[in-house]
């Protein structure tokens, strides 16, 4: 009795595991392009929606900070 009890609760909370409604991660791939439009369209909680939105912006504000070029300096100006 105490098994089938232990079996059932067990089911229950993986099946509510995956009714969790979490945004996807934000990284190259889901933060640009159709991919952006599409995660946006699944977020069904609006708060989700821009929290993401907000995550990809930092994410492409981080990405933009770790791309730099070397700029040698002019000869003639020292």
């Amino acid at each position: 009795m105490k098994r089938a009890i232990f079996l059932m609760l067990a089911v229950t909370a993986v099946l509510l595991a995956g009714c969790e409604d979490t945004p996807p991660e934000p990284n190259k791939a889901t933060c640009t392009g159709d991919a952006y439009q599409q995660a946006l369209s699944e977020i069904s909680s609006e708060a989700k929606r821009q929290a993401f939105a907000a995550e990809c912006e930092s994410f492409q504000k981080a990405q933009q900070m770790g791309e730099w070029e070397f700029k040698p300096s002019s000869p003639d100006r020292y």
